[in-house]
């Protein structure tokens, strides 16, 4: 199954400019396959950068460049005797070409350098920590304006079965919380002030999403000292990309509990394919539609429309849009 990002690139494939040199869909910090291009081919595979180490090995450095050069050349000529001409399955060999051409464009860019870069004071006031990081990162990419149409960042597991609010820990509610708010409210700021070609600001051509899978179970924490997994009721937050900003959709009871208003016209709790849905919907995709040509034969559909036995009668949250 193509991740969103992966659906999005495919989308947008027809409107890559010759100049753009960055992937259409980049994660960070995502430490398994979790977001893939799924039946789709490897040009929507996502360039998955790692920022707990802060230090990203293909950037080729400016001396380096013509070597890499000779070296990518002899590479190539040595693939084309290996193959030979008798070989017939070449579509493997045709889409790891199309994956690593992609890449050399992005490694021999002379600007690659400056987006990957993590300067000291800026990661400081982005919170110390490698969401903080990957929001600079963010920043950069979309500044650069090179292709790429969407950012998937992981902060890392709010799985608080244990222990949520001990801060004798380094992993704990309240450290998680700090880094959230640093690193998405530095970067909402600063995509605001910067502003683009056409006029608007970068912030006004971005929509921004941030949620994770569902809620924790209210009330007191458990034996554990922890909160388990709550599916009755969460939060999400939508800003940038025409958000109407400072509002509430919905509303739980006072615990936390349960959805007691659902604040839109579907009248009832938001589903993530409804999230799914509006955010196809404000990049301008009719997320109506569906791929039939796929390796299985079955029909991959944008937006799911049926969980087992039941109809879902998916809509586009269009309150957060004022």
């Amino acid at each position: 199954m193509p991740a969103l990002g992966a659906m999005i690139a495919y989308e947008f494939r027809e409107r890559r400019k010759v100049s753009d040199f960055m992937p259409p869909f980049v994660s960070m910090n995502y430490g398994s396959d979790q977001v893939k291009e799924g039946c789709l081919d490897s040009r929507y595979t996502p360039l998955n950068l790692d920022t707990q180490g802060g230090d990203f090995a293909f950037v080729v450095p400016e001396g380096e460049r013509g070597r890499f050069r000779r070296r990518t050349d002899y590479l190539k000529v040595m693939e084309s005797l290996a193959l030979g001409a008798g070989n017939k399955d070449r579509l493997p060999v045709e889409e790891l070409d199309a994956y690593r051409n992609q890449a050399l464009v992005m490694m021999q860019s002379p600007q690659i350098a400056k987006i990957l870069t993590l300067d000291s004071e800026e990661k400081k006031r982005y919170g110390s920590s490698p969401f903080g990081d990957a929001c600079i990162l963010t920043r950069n990419i979309l500044a650069a304006d090179a292709g790429t149409r969407f950012i998937a960042i992981h902060q890392g597991s709010w799985d608080f079965h244990t222990n949520i609010y001990d801060k004798a820990q380094n992993w704990n509610h309240y450290n998680l919380s700090r880094e959230l708010d640093s690193g998405l409210g530095e970067l909402i700021g600063d995509l605001e002030k910067t502003q683009t070609r056409d006029g608007p600001s970068l912030l006004d051509q971005t929509l921004i999403v941030c949620m994770g899978e569902f809620g924790r179970t209210p009330g007191d924490i458990t034996v554990n000292k922890g909160r388990d997994h709550h599916r009755f009721a969460m939060s999400g937050l939508f800003a940038g990309g025409g958000i109407a900003g400072g509002q509430a959709i919905g509303a739980t009871d006072e615990q936390g509990a349960k959805v007691v208003k659902p604040g839109w016209s579907k009248k009832r709790s938001i589903y993530p394919e409804d999230v799914a849905a509006t955010i196809y919907s404000a990049l301008g995709i009719d997320w109506s539609k569906e791929i039939t040509n796929t390796p299985s034969g079955r029909a991959f559909r944008y937006v799911e429309t049926q969980s087992g036995t039941d109809f879902l009668d998916v809509g586009e949250i269009s309150p957060v849009f004022g």
